[in-house]
């Protein structure tokens, strides 16, 4: 199955912060939204990184209270992992245990088209 269908089933929605926004801003849009990662955009829409729950978590540990009032461009993952929706389960599956990343940016044309998690790549496995 390819990402492309995963997306069809799921949707395009995809949830952006910009670089100076604090970490409680990001982690309120993160709860409000239930869901556990925030693309990181410049005004254009470029991918500038994607800050994730194990980013906070980091950050928490690492500033203690102070983490907070951090921004997302201090704290988020700036070497970002993206794929196509032509790309395959099995092969981003693999990817994402290598590089123990959670969610990958689909991107086509030079935009994001949507965002999967490794819980979307599981479910649509297990569909085949």
């Amino acid at each position: 199955m390819s990402v492309g269908k995963i997306l069809q089933d799921k949707g395009h929605e995809v949830h952006t912060i910009g670089p100076d926004s604090t970490l409680h801003v990001a982690a309120g849009m993160m709860l409000d939204r239930n869901i556990g990662a925030l693309l990181c955009v410049d005004g254009g829409g470029g991918i500038l990184g994607i800050l994730t729950e194990r980013d906070i978590a980091r950050a928490m540990a690492l500033y203690g209270h102070d983490a907070i009032d951090r921004s997302v461009r201090q704290c988020m993952t700036r070497d970002v992992i993206a794929c196509q929706a032509d790309d395959k389960v099995d092969h981003l599956l693999a990817i994402m245990t290598e590089t123990r990343c959670r969610h990958l940016p689909v991107v086509g044309e030079g935009k994001i088209i949507g965002l999967v998690s490794i819980g979307d790549l599981i479910k649509a496995e297990h569909r085949l």
